[in-house]
């Protein structure tokens, strides 16, 4: 079986989308990676962990007649059999085991790392057309403002509305700022009704109203997009050099500044983006498009898109990425500061799926697991050993 289809067979198991079948092979490579030890627990924990995860998948497999022919169809290649029943641990069990199970016990039982730091959750500050900010972790739930003919409102806590009342044809356009912090996210309804959703780091500004022939809007960090359809309007999101056209579609861009280049990638409809020095790509759903920062478009990539808003959807998900991609995601979503004791770090691909509600202690000791490093925390920084 080749890496492809044992990543693919995992990511349905995280789903819980797995045959009877796929149940008991991958119940195979669990039992066999403990059989041979290639697993370390740390001391004290390998008994609460391990016992729990078997539970889990017999239950799994409690229901189902299972042949054993698959099992034997995996034998040929045993190095792979291995790193899939490592990925088993660190995708289906993990996110179950880290969901369920009361995170003081967590991080007592496992007793590596002193200092923990909690999850980010929803924040963000709230600029206005006048200059003054309201930040919206503390404002009531209900209206919090009122610019132009559009009532600003707050329905519950992590989303913010607007609600257009009558046209505003022939006044200049005012424009807010949603900004989330370091470990904030936020979701966004614009006054026309495209959804917005920011990622931990990210800002967006938009006008208040919609009028004339087209809505734009600048964005910075990570943000996903649901635009409503409107052909008379289209909707344009810059970022620097770049902008990405659409009429009514689903996409998310990626433009934080310590990444190698912007990413846009389309779920649904279609987009155009384009650059300042003319250059231009289309992109289908289930393609993503890239802005070096030397300016240079890319040619569409399909990708997994379900990767890509991951984030959006509470997990951390790495498939095939690297180390350091992986502790920037962290660093932003916990707000702490990554330090590394060495100027190279082991590289190999990661295949993480992480709930985002989980506490950092728990994250690291699960990647600590994978062979990626070692790490502590001393404060706001995590140390890579």
């Amino acid at each position: 079986m080749n890496e492809p289809l044992a990543t693919e067979l995992l990511r349905k198991y995280s789903r819980g989308e797995c045959s009877a079948a796929e149940v008991q092979l991958i119940e195979s490579w669990y039992q066999e990676l403990i059989k041979t030890g290639e697993l370390e627990w740390a001391e004290g924990e390998q008994e609460s962990f391990q016992d729990t995860g078997e539970q889990w998948l017999m239950q799994q497999m409690s229901a189902a007649d299972v042949p054993a022919s698959p099992v034997r169809h995996m034998r040929g290649n045993r190095t792979l059999w291995a790193a899939a029943a490592m990925l088993v641990i660190l995708t289906g069990a993990v996110i179950y085991l880290y969901n369920k199970r009361p995170v003081a016990t967590t991080v007592a039982n496992t007793g590596v790392l002193k200092n923990d730091v909690a999850p980010g959750g929803n924040k963000a500050v709230l600029t206005l057309a006048n200059g003054a900010t309201i930040n919206l972790d503390d404002a009531s739930i209900g209206m919090v403002a009122q610019q132009e003919n559009a009532k600003v409102l707050k329905p519950s806590d992590g989303q913010l509305v607007y609600s257009q009342e009558g046209n505003n044809e022939d006044a200049a356009l005012s424009y807010n700022i949603l900004a989330t912090p370091r470990s904030g996210q936020y979701q966004l309804v614009l006054p026309d009704g495209s959804k917005v959703w920011l990622n931990a780091e990210s800002s967006i500004r938009y006008p208040v109203t919609f009028s004339g022939n087209e809505r734009r809007v600048q964005i910075t960090g990570e943000a996903y997009f649901e635009v409503v359809h409107n052909g008379k309007m289209p909707f344009i999101v810059e970022k620097g050099d770049m902008q990405v056209e659409v009429l009514g579609t689903h996409f998310n861009i990626n433009a934080y500044e310590d990444e190698s280049a912007i990413k846009t990638t389309l779920l649904e409809g279609k987009v155009r983006t384009s650059t300042m020095n003319g250059q231009r790509a289309i992109l289908k759903p289930g393609e993503q498009v890239s802005l070096s920062h030397s300016s240079h478009l890319s040619q569409p990539i399909p990708v997994q898109t379900e990767d890509v808003v991951a984030w959006k959807n509470g997990l951390f998900h790495f498939e095939n990425a690297d180390f350091k991609t992986v502790m920037r995601q962290i660093a932003r979503w916990y707000d702490v500061d990554v330090i590394y004791k060495r100027n190279t770090v082991k590289n190999d691909p990661m295949f993480v799926e992480i709930s985002r509600n989980t506490r950092l202690s728990d994250v690291l000791k699960i990647l600590e697991e994978s062979g990626s490093a070692k790490f502590s925390i001393q404060g706001r920084k995590v140390i890579v050993k």
